[in-house]
């Protein structure tokens, strides 16, 4: 058994703390989750914005997390029976927007530098909502083997209590350009561990039912006696030598080499065979 570390009190303070609302959940298998939803956003990214407007974007990181308190401004929606929250950087709605209206890609700029916001970036912000969150939800599905059913996100007026948090961190090219946030209510969380649970690997195969004496096999070995004989005798054996020998009325038997019972010897049609086993002391 390993032994124990104490750590300095500095040393302990970065460590990550136990969340014990993650405890006995397959929070382990949480990269296939990333690794599939990363498929999906490359491939709307590709499809939606690099082709059209021959952009860069990517996805520079990924990081998932339970939700903290935030001033933040999300957008829930409603698919399915999951709700789902998105949060979009404004630096990277106004690099979309350049990019839709011709203008070349402006540097990040910082959230109190940026222009007012104009009712153009909130209806792209909902727009790239409605189409993010189905590939989103296309993701846990994926890990089930499972393939979703046409739903339309709807708006949702308030906002639930968000269970689970992505942060995708988005370059274009070298330059980054902001994040995009999503949630999981409480709902969809639960669907997607679930999905998770499916992609441990099988255990051992149960075997055929049946007694526990048929399950149970042990190997018994016998000695049915034992001789002793000097040096010399047995450097004068030769083939077909003959010694004499009698049988004890038991014989140990033994599983493994440690004795398990003592059995009485008899034979049987010309053959040996053990009878009348009592348990060793």
């Amino acid at each position: 058994m390993p032994k124990a570390k104490i750590v300095a009190p500095e040393e302990g303070a970065s460590l990550q703390a136990l969340d014990l609302r993650t405890l006995g959940r397959p929070t382990h298998l949480l990269p296939l989750f990333a690794r599939a939803l990363s498929q999906e956003l490359e491939d709307f990214f590709d499809r939606e914005l690099n082709r059209r407007y021959h952009a860069g974007f990517r996805i520079a990181a990924l990081r998932q997390h339970l939700p903290a308190q935030d001033e933040l401004r999300w957008q829930w929606h409603q698919l399915g029976e999951w709700q789902l929250g998105s949060h979009i950087d404004r630096a990277l709605l106004l690099g979309i927007l350049d990019y839709r209206f011709g203008a070349p890609a402006a540097p990040e700029q910082a959230e109190t530098a940026l222009p007012a916001e104009t009712e153009t970036e909130r209806r792209l912000r909902r727009n790239l909502a409605e189409r993010l969150l189905p590939r989103l939800a296309r993701a846990i599905h994926k890990l089930g083997h499972t393939a979703p059913g046409e739903q339309t996100p709807r708006t949702l007026p308030y906002a639930p209590v968000a269970a689970w948090q992505l942060e995708i961190e988005l370059s274009d090219g070298d330059a980054p350009r902001g994040a995009l946030r999503l949630r999981l209510d409480a709902a969809a969380l639960d669907a997607l561990l679930a999905r998770l649970s499916s992609q441990r690997p099988a255990g051992v195969a149960p075997q055929a039912a049946g007694s526990f004496a048929e399950l149970l096999k042990l190997k018994l070995s016998a000695a049915l006696l034992e001789q002793t004989l000097p040096l010399g005798a047995i450097l004068d054996l030769k083939p077909g030598s003959v010694l004499p020998v009698a049988l004890q009325a038991r014989a140990d038997v033994s599983v493994r080499g440690k004795p398990l019972f003592t059995a009485q010897v008899a034979e049987r049609q010309g053959k040996l065979c053990l009878s009348g086993f009592h348990a060793a002391e």
